[in-house]
């Protein structure tokens, strides 16, 4: 029998969509740059938000995790019982109240974004401005003016 090919950086968030069946952004600058991560090496995961849907990514993302081609490092979520459960079903996880530590983490490359939606726009330009990769579900925002932001802050980011 033939060996699986590992899956390389690149088409990681594409898996991760499909797995989820709902749509998806795939960064332009996935590919390896000066000072980023090469297209096969690990990808560490920061959640931000740890409800109902946020659990079941953390689950679709087991297959790559014991694979060893990705971690989550870190969860956030402003309700404590959820960051309580969070903190128990990731384990390593760093724990956050805010979302905003987890995008100051240089070891962080990609979020998860599963928060009600109209924290969407915001969360997505705030990780865009941090160089961090993206997978945020539809509604990604709720204005177009947000949409505007969020498509500018990630191109300046060049992510």
């Amino acid at each position: 029998m033939s060996k699986q090919p590992k899956l390389k950086r690149r088409e990681f968030l594409a898996v991760g969509a499909a797995a989820a069946g709902a749509p998806y952004l795939l960064p332009s600058g996935i590919l390896a740059a000066p000072g980023r991560k090469g297209p096969n090496e690990k990808i560490i995961v920061g959640h931000i938000g740890f409800g109902g849907r946020a659990r079941g990514l953390y689950r679709e993302l087991g297959g790559l995790r014991n694979k060893g081609e990705c971690r989550s490092v870190a969860v956030c979520d402003v309700d404590e019982k959820r960051l309580a459960r969070a903190a128990k079903e990731v384990p390593g996880a760093q724990p956050y109240r805010d979302y905003r530590y987890i995008l100051e983490r240089r070891d962080i490359d990609a979020v998860v974004i599963a928060t009600p939606d109209h924290w969407h726009g915001v969360q997505f330009t705030h990780a865009a401005e941090c160089g961090k990769h993206i997978y945020c579900e539809k509604p990604a925002c709720c204005t177009i003016e947000e949409g505007k932001a969020m498509v500018a802050a990630a191109k300046k980011a060049k992510i």
